[in-house]
Formats: C-alpha cells, structure tokens, sequence
C-alpha cells in the first residue's frame, strides 16, 4: 500500500526509491481552528476532525443561443458547504469538552436568538476559520482559509443504551470565500 514507509536519506527524501515507499495524503488528518473569540475572555475552537470535506468551488453554467449554436461561459461561483466530524471528548469531571460547548454555543446562542426566533447580527456569527491537512509529522500540506463562516447544522450522535460507539458530533458549515494554499 502507499505511503506506509517514510524512507529519508541524511534528512532529505531519497530519489532513488519507489514511488510506493514514499508518504502520502491522508484523508484523515485534518485540524479545524475557528480564529475568532466567542466572547470576552474566550478563545476561538481548536478541532482535530474525523473526516471532513474540502472547500469545493462550483461555478455555473450561462448558455448563450446563437442560432443553432450552444456555447458555454462560466457564470457566478459559489462555495460548497463543509461537512465535518469530530469525536465528542469529556473534560475530567465529566462534562463535555470545551469545543463542542463552543460549538453549541456559536449555533445556538451567537446565531440564532431561540427566545426572540430570530437571527442575531451577522457580525456577532461570521468567524474565519482555517482548515489544514496535515502530514504523519504533524505539518501543514494544505491549508484553506474560509471566510465568514457559520454552523449551518449541528447534528449529535444518537443515543441508543446498547450501542457503545464513540460520541460524534457532525456539523455543516457554511462560508462565503474560501483560500486554498499549499505549505
């Protein structure tokens, strides 16, 4: 399989070997950082994911009939939401960890304000985040920066008293711009 030998020669990646030897990829990887605070005193949220999905641009099609003649032009883009996954922890006294609080928090309580039924100002929600890929040594391949995020859906596990699987907590975001950079 590739990418399960990480073979180096006086600290630099050897040449000479096959391709097959030489560390890929991998899907599950990545590293999620809201960069804004959600409050006084407070940071932003630092997630190690269990799978996510890139920023996909999608760009329309314009049709223009010139007689029998169909051509084709890009027209308006737009950015595919992100679907990500990330395990539930619990703090040491039993609570639930501080990022999926914040999490909670920024969909439930930032964005939307349940007792009015309404939305909050959008900069009280919007935050950039940046999502990296990171290789077997824990450094960034890719990085995306995502501006104007926001929690489109925050969806729970379920709860089931035979099961005895992980808690996972999977989220929606949305966002207006993103940036896709290499290391």
């Amino acid at each position: 399989m590739p990418g399960f030998f990480i073979s180096t020669h006086s600290g630099t990646l050897s040449t000479d070997l096959p391709i097959h030897t030489i560390e890929t990829a991998r899907s599950h990887r990545f590293r999620l950082e809201v960069l804004e605070p959600f409050g006084v005193g407070q940071n932003g949220i630092l997630l190690y994911l269990e799978k996510c999905t890139r920023p996909t641009p999608e760009i329309d099609e314009v049709v223009i009939y010139n007689g029998q003649d169909e051509i084709y032009r890009p027209g308006k883009n737009r950015w595919l939401p992100i679907e990500f996954t990330f395990y539930e922890r619990l703090n040491s006294g039993g609570t639930t960890d501080d990022a999926a609080e914040k999490i909670y928090k920024w969909w439930g309580e930032t964005m939307i304000n349940l007792q009015e039924s309404s939305l909050n100002q959008t900069s009280d929600f919007y935050k950039r985040a940046e999502l990296t890929m990171l290789n077997g040594l824990n450094e960034t391949v890719w990085k995306y920066y995502l501006y104007d995020c926001w929690p489109a859906k925050v969806t729970p596990s379920d709860l089931a008293y035979s099961d005895s699987e992980i808690a996972r907590i999977s989220v929606t975001l949305r966002y207006n711009k993103a940036e896709e950079k290499p290391s």
